[in-house]
């Protein structure tokens, strides 16, 4: 009896490790992105150390410049939360991978996420109450306090309102000693 081999025209690959190139090109891409993004706010966040005066306090608001949240707010908050694996788009539970301590939350419009639940296709809220939150890795920088992105999801990806806390601490950003406060605004990612 003979067997035949299904293969792609990509060349000599059988047809069930084409159906896991995607899966693997969506991690790869990811993984490229989040390291791309925490090397763009480590880049702004010395670019902020090496022009304060001696005499500055270490926390300083940003500037449009220096913390511009569409650099990687939406890869620190949003990207965690996303099962990139599922189709359609499902919740998984951010805490974790984001190295977050005990008292972080994260709702969606207004309830707790519920991991596994299906990502809203009209627009949603995410509000994150962080407590030393390292998304990027424990080397990454460290994210405390509240946030609440408004969400839009777009042909080509993502877009957000970023609205801190009004409260007094707002969503702080420490890396290399330095603290960054958010402040309003935008975000997109592909």
């Amino acid at each position: 009896m003979t067997t035949i081999r299904k293969t792609s025209d990509v060349g000599d690959i059988a047809q069930g490790d084409v159906e896991r190139i995607p899966a693997a090109h969506r991690r790869a891409r990811r993984l490229v992105v989040e390291i791309g993004l925490a090397a763009a706010l480590g880049l702004s966040i010395m670019l902020t150390t090496s022009s304060a005066r001696p005499s500055r306090q270490p926390v300083a608001a940003a500037t449009p410049a220096t913390a511009d949240p569409s650099q990687f707010i939406l890869n620190a908050l949003l990207v965690p939360a996303l099962d990139i694996d599922a189709l359609p788009l499902r919740w998984v539970d951010p805490r974790p991978a984001s190295l977050c301590g005990p008292d972080t939350t994260v709702r969606v419009n207004g309830e707790p996420l519920l991991a596994g639940a299906l990502v809203p296709n009209r627009p949603f809220e995410l509000e994150w109450k962080t407590e030393a939150c390292h998304p990027f890795g424990a080397r990454g920088p460290r994210f405390d306090g509240a946030v609440k992105l408004t969400v839009f999801r777009e042909d080509w990806g993502f877009s957000a309102m970023v609205a801190p806390s009004v409260d007094p601490s707002g969503l702080r950003v420490t890396s290399a000693d330095v603290t960054t406060l958010i402040l309003t605004g935008a975000a997109s990612i592909p």
